[in-house]
């Protein structure tokens, strides 16, 4: 397949997968810097995030999806061939084809993906790329670190690059035009074809230029074919980088360009990444907004069906919630016998309390030990905080999707985030937080049975 059709990705997948579970990952390795420079040099392009995710398993030495059962394709995260459609996110993915199709018509459009982490919002973001490789478009990728939000513009660079990098330098001129020093300073890799230095011109005529010169050369490229420019992880940007979204959002029209971001809520930011917390929020105005919230039960039941767990698809649900990667790596614990917590979900779960900074990660671990739902004022005593403060924490835990609302208390929004907490906390911390609660709460803690006083198991209704 291969040999017939080098462009052929799902076929280039096989052979890797094939290489590496024949022991072979050099020559798995070997394919993949084949196709990748194939698609450069032809296409303009790189290879599909399902192949760079290949790649990456072999690289880190992790098992690739089986080559038998494509039952289990959806759990790996890397085996979803060209076509297959998101389970429960039919309304999403029209959202997206109807963006693109406004884009190749020549309405400029920005598409704003928002949602708490491992919602599938990187999953979304492939499909636009998908459907923009399946109708000729051009792909522009980069992905925005919190490490390099100093860096002016760099997502913009890093996404522009491997495009005006191939172009000869009176191609290039003609696209940037009197931009070319603005961009020669912004991508150094471009300076010798465009016979410029790397210095432009400094302060706020320094960076207007940039910004001309990027939307110059978008509208440039997006004369030729329609583009797709994906910006992941916009949260995590410099604020050059969201207000040069928010110009093409506002001030660009004409162009067969869409511009597809993924973001996370800002309380869901890490700290200190959301420098540019007033520029994401105007952009959110500026730019249509696609909020992700749970798969409905219909999705769940499929994916656990396409998994041999179809049995499983309740409980399943029940203590994930329909959170896609609660779903996902739940049923791949259970496919491999684990009926607790999945380590990787775990270290997922920790991380992302570890984000919300340590008071809200000491009141969450004492919400674990606590009957459910739980009273944040009973929380707040119970850690010697000023009630008000506690419930503040805890809105802060509803916005993010930590916690939901039930009724007049709180309530976790799934099981497994409350059992990956229960699990990390000391037994010894456990016990002293159950005491605490049964004193605080009184003869509602301590039913008599047969003469005997006990505090209700925790986490038990």
């Amino acid at each position: 397949a291969v040999a017939a059709d080098p462009f052929d990705e799902a076929a280039q997948r096989l052979l890797m997968r094939a290489h590496g579970a024949a022991g072979e990952p050099a020559r798995a390795l070997l394919a993949y810097e084949r196709l990748r420079d194939i698609l450069a040099a032809e296409l303009g392009t790189d290879p599909a995030a399902e192949t760079r995710a290949v790649h990456l398993a072999i690289l880190r030495e992790r098992p690739t999806a089986p080559l038998a059962g494509a039952a289990r394709a959806p759990l790996t995260g890397v085996a979803r061939e060209r076509g297959a459609t998101l389970p429960g996110r039919a309304v999403e993915v029209a959202g997206i084809s109807r963006s693109w199709a406004a884009a190749v018509a020549g309405r400029t459009g920005v598409l704003l993906i928002v949602g708490e982490a491992g919602i599938g919002k990187s999953r979304l973001a492939d499909e636009a790329v998908r459907v923009a490789r399946a109708t000729g478009g051009i792909v522009l990728r980069a992905q925005c670190h919190e490490i390099e939000r100093s860096l002016f513009l760099q997502p913009f660079a890093d996404a522009l690059a491997p495009q005006v990098t191939r172009l000869a330098g009176p191609v290039l001129h003609g696209l940037v035009g009197n931009g070319a020093q603005a961009l020669a300073g912004l991508i150094p890799e471009a300076a010798p074809a465009l016979r410029q230095g790397r210095d432009g011109p400094g302060g706020e005529a320094g960076r207007r230029s940039a910004y001309e010169a990027v939307v110059a050369v978008l509208r440039g490229l997006a004369a030729r074919k329609p583009v797709l420019l994906v910006l992941e992880d916009l949260h995590l940007a410099g604020t050059a980088t969201v207000e040069l979204v928010h110009y093409l959002a506002r001030r660009v029209s004409g162009a067969r360009l869409l511009v597809v971001a993924t973001a996370r809520p800002a309380e869901d930011a890490a700290e200190g990444a959301m420098e540019g917390a007033a520029a994401m929020e105007a952009l959110g105005r500026a730019a249509v907004r696609l909020e992700l919230g749970p798969l409905p039960a219909q999705a769940v039941a499929r994916l656990a069906a396409e998994a041999g767990l179809g049995s499983w698809a309740d409980e399943v649900l029940h203590r994930t919630r329909g959170h896609p990667l609660f779903v996902v790596e739940l049923l791949r614990g259970l496919a491999a016998g684990e009926r607790g917590v999945p380590e990787a979900l775990r270290a997922a779960v920790l991380a992302r309390v570890r984000r919300m900074g340590p008071l809200v990660a000491r009141l969450l671990r004492a919400a674990s030990v606590l009957r459910r739902p739980f009273d944040p004022a009973l929380l707040g005593e119970l850690l010697g905080l000023a009630p008000q403060v506690a419930a503040e924490q805890c809105e802060r835990a509803l916005r993010v999707g930590l916690l939901v609302v039930v009724g007049s208390r709180y309530e976790f929004a799934n099981d497994l985030t409350r059992e990956a907490l229960y699990s990390a906390t000391p037994a010894p911390t456990r016990l002293v937080y159950r005491r605490r609660a049964a004193e605080l709460l009184g003869p509602r803690a301590r039913p008599s049975v047969n003469g005997r006083s006990r505090c209700p198991e925790p986490g038990r209704r």
